[in-house]
């Protein structure tokens, strides 16, 4: 399992570990493209750290068995989609339910207040002395908003009723970290973390678009 992660991380440009896997169209796309242009590579050096450090064996498929978004003549579907207005020579590739996650640091409690003490002035009156908060508590905290992630020829759009919407060049994209159930997407200093189930057909869309341009 480590083996293969160390295999990963100093071959993986070169494609490699696909050829072990008998992947043998995709280890000569990663050979030529330099692992995809390193996001290939990215991708599967955290999967295979990830199954490393929890003991497990990834499963490897033929090329036959394994997602293929594209047609039958070599080119992505284009989807027919009312929510996204498309730009000249644009087209979808991409157009279904996701959900974004932000993390913020939130107060959530205090702790090490004081009651203070109450003196009564009249009936049903009072006034208190020597009240204090206490000590903020801050944790991290993760908001969900439910939305569409929609990919194009030229961009990543992610739209939503809440102000957490955005839309982004693919030819700005630094980087795609998968996690369980979906991942982050890194756009300079900038990262957009996406819950979705589609992460594979996601990420052979998003290669295959760069691959392409």
């Amino acid at each position: 399992m480590w083996l293969d992660f160390f295999l990963c991380f100093f071959l993986g440009p070169l494609g490699v570990h696909k050829f072990k896997e008998r992947k043998i169209g995709m280890g000569i796309l990663y050979l030529f493209t330099f692992g995809l242009f390193g996001i290939g590579w990215i991708f599967d050096t955290i999967r295979y750290l990830l199954a490393a450090i929890k003991g497990e064996k990834l499963e490897t498929r033929n090329e036959s068995e394994s997602l293929n978004v594209l047609l039958p003549d070599g080119t992505l579907p284009i989807v027919v989609t009312t929510s996204l207005i498309l730009q000249v020579d644009e087209k979808c590739h991409y157009s279904r339910s996701a959900t974004k996650v932000v993390t913020k640091n939130k107060v959530v409690g205090y702790t090490g207040g004081s009651a203070g003490l109450s003196i009564r002035i009249a009936k049903g009156m009072s006034y208190r002395i020597g009240a204090s908060k206490g000590a903020p508590i801050r944790r991290n905290v993760q908001e969900t908003y439910p939305g569409t992630l929609s990919i194009t020829n030229k961009r990543i759009v992610f739209t939503s009723s809440s102000n957490n919407s955005f839309d982004k060049k693919i030819s700005g994209l630094s980087a795609i970290v998968p996690y369980k159930n979906g991942f982050d997407l890194q756009f300079g200093s900038k990262t957009y973390s996406l819950e979705t189930n589609d992460t594979e057909r996601i990420f052979q869309i998003i290669s295959h678009i760069i691959n392409e341009t």
